[in-house]
């Protein structure tokens, strides 16, 4: 008999749901305490600005959040491909719970919890992709901030705002982006619920303590807070 769903499956989403909000609102409430990546970065946006007031010719500035923007416009596009895919998968369930089923330690599943997942995963990526965007977008803020500044012999207390601006600017679009690649670390351990419910409360524990050592802990925010 096929299960419609089991209370492992509600206590797997269930535990998802408090990894992905309550990361969220620890990751944004310890970075007041102590260095993040994130937190050790702005004083470097910030840095970045007052430099470009003293540049005359601004080219450096273009090309640094030309690349930013790049890369959050690949992985806009990469999230879009996802969600075409997914799209693709929700409309043959049928035929994916067979191959889903045939790999080693699946769960045997409904169709109505198979949709139910594929229909979480498409959130999760509409999220990511809303992010990304969301990003670009800011970056293009910044752009037209940067271009409204004047040029170095010529500036004035507006200019000199509009670079604090476009810094505060870049640090939100830099939040955007992490955001949105947390959602994709997240998605993975998602993409194990298709197998079982065990493999995805592990990964979804997995992917918390990654994320967490790698914005508190890993080597990389060690240098760039200089402790080392």
């Amino acid at each position: 008999m096929r299960l419609t769903y089991s209370h492992l499956d509600l206590v797997a989403l269930a535990f998802f749901a408090l990894c992905w909000f309550g990361y969220g609102w620890f990751a944004s409430r310890h970075s007041a305490d102590r260095h993040s990546l994130l937190t050790v970065m702005n004083p470097l946006r910030d840095r970045w600005f007052e430099q470009t007031l003293t540049r005359e010719n601004r080219i450096v500035d273009s090309a640094l959040l030309s690349n930013l923007m790049n890369s959050a416009t690949f992985f806009s596009s990469t999230t879009l491909l996802a969600l075409g895919g997914l799209m693709a998968l929700f409309g043959s369930v049928e035929k994916s719970a067979e191959i889903i089923e045939s790999l080693p330690f699946a769960q045997r599943t409904s169709q109505a919890l198979l949709e139910a997942k594929v229909i979480s995963l498409i959130l999760l990526f509409v999220y990511s992709l809303i992010k990304f965007t969301w990003s670009v977008r800011q970056f293009n803020f910044v752009t037209i901030v940067i271009g409204s500044i004047a040029p170095r012999d010529a500036l004035t207390d507006l200019d000199r705002r509009n670079a604090r601006r476009a810094a505060g600017i870049l640090k939100l679009a830099g939040e955007n982006f992490s955001q949105g690649l947390r959602a994709y670390y997240f998605s993975v351990a998602l993409l194990l619920w298709f197998v079982q419910p065990w493999f995805f409360i592990a990964a979804t524990a997995l992917v918390t303590v990654m994320l967490y050592r790698m914005e508190f802990h890993s080597r990389t925010l060690e240098v760039l807070a200089g402790d080392e």
